[in-house]
């Protein structure tokens, strides 16, 4: 997942950033042009918001078997 060239922190990051604006975009977007039934917000919403939960929590457990491996 992470080459040896890119920091662990750095990829920490852009999984959170990407959850935080799947969050933001939606209640925005919802906000501004009243659509919070749209389908298209929906959409990216979703896309963001999933992608960040599923690289933190596979990160998380990337965390977990080095620090497994290391101990044995």
């Amino acid at each position: 997942m992470a080459e040896a060239g890119v920091s662990p922190t750095l990829i920490k990051w852009l999984y959170t950033v990407c959850l935080l604006t799947g969050v933001i975009f939606f209640f925005t977007w919802g906000l501004v042009f009243n659509a919070f039934l749209d389908y298209a917000t929906y959409t990216v919403s979703a896309a963001l918001v999933f992608t960040g939960l599923f690289g933190t929590f596979l990160y998380r457990e990337l965390e977990r078997e080095k620090a497994k491996g290391s101990r044995q």
